[in-house]
């Protein structure tokens, strides 16, 4: 195993953002993220093919062009993992650089279809913060949305992430001071 330096651990903080630590979300703020990404017919025929996805709505062209009015309109439907795993790229920047784990995902819904050539945006809401077990991190929920081009919302999910706090030295609540915030509007 690939063991760092005592220094490096010292030198980390360089490395990430200094604006999205615990302490810097706020329950009922909405971050835009400011990237999008377009996802090429390339990267939606290999991914849907490296994940063994055999839903041939994702590869099949000839099946989606005799039936266009259940195929939507003849056109090939991106693999929902994968507008799932752009989007939550798009917002990692700004919401999980100083992650420590990804706890859960849930409440998702793909709300439209994303086709090749379709340009993904990503939202993040802050639903709740709480503390953790551990003393150096908390957990924040988030409601992530992905847009598309034409501002339709296409992907909607809930995640729950373990977000470092700044140094203990620098925060003195860092070991449990945060009580648990919820959204007023009972998200």
């Amino acid at each position: 195993m690939l063991e760092r330096p005592p220094e490096a651990s010292k030198t980390d903080a360089h490395l990430t953002r200094g604006d999205n630590y615990f302490e810097d979300f706020v329950v009922g703020d909405t971050l835009v993220h400011p990237r999008g990404r377009t996802l090429s017919e390339a990267e939606h025929m290999m991914l849907t093919n490296m994940v063994l996805n055999t839903a041939q709505l994702h590869f099949n062209q000839a099946m989606c062009e005799e039936s266009p009015d259940a195929y939507f309109a003849g056109r090939r439907v991106v693999y929902g993992g994968l507008v799932l795993a752009f989007v939550a790229g798009l917002a990692s920047e700004e919401t999980t650089e100083n992650a420590l784990a990804e706890l859960s995902m849930d409440n998702g819904r793909h709300l439209s279809p994303v086709f090749a050539g379709d340009t993904l945006f990503a939202e993040s809401t802050v639903l709740q913060k709480r503390d953790s077990d551990l003393p150096d991190a908390g957990v924040v929920r988030f409601r992530l949305i992905g847009k598309n081009q034409r501002g339709e919302t296409v992907l909607e999910i809930d995640r729950e992430v373990l977000i470092k706090r700044r140094q203990r030295s620098a925060h003195p609540d860092a070991g449990g001071g945060e009580q648990e915030q919820e959204d007023q509007r009972g998200e």
